[in-house]
């Protein structure tokens, strides 16, 4: 691992934590455009980082290990915060929570009637 390669994974890991942050403020505020934008910028950063990765083993250097540890916190603490502001808009549109999951891991529930029995009513 070079000296380079080493600043250039500072600087993504920088840039992407930015990123994070900025998604975070998004998703507090349910921006729906600016998610779709910092999706694009997180795509761009996280195929690079993928390509560090190959060439970069952070097994063998701490501050490498140390970097991808920091980049993956700051993206389950994103996680989270988009699955507890999924949960609350859910429940401010009257949506329960899902019961369990069918065959191909999609969410069930009892939502009421399916849209195609609503001509019934």
């Amino acid at each position: 691992m070079t000296d380079g390669e080493l600043d250039e994974l500072r600087l993504l890991g920088e840039e992407l934590r930015a990123v994070f942050l900025a998604e975070r403020n998004a998703i507090a505020k349910l921006d729906h455009e600016a998610l779709t934008l910092l999706s694009d910028s997180k795509q761009r950063i996280a195929l690079r980082l993928a390509e560090l990765q190959q060439t970069i083993a952070p097994s063998a250097n701490a501050e490498a290990k140390a970097l991808f540890e920091a980049i993956r916190i700051e993206a389950q603490a994103t996680a989270q915060l988009a699955a507890t502001a999924m949960k609350a808009v859910n429940t401010i549109l009257g949506i329960p929570e899902p019961t369990g999951y069918d065959r191909r891991a999609n969410r069930t529930g009892t939502y009421g009637p399916a849209f195609r029995n609503l001509r019934a009513f």
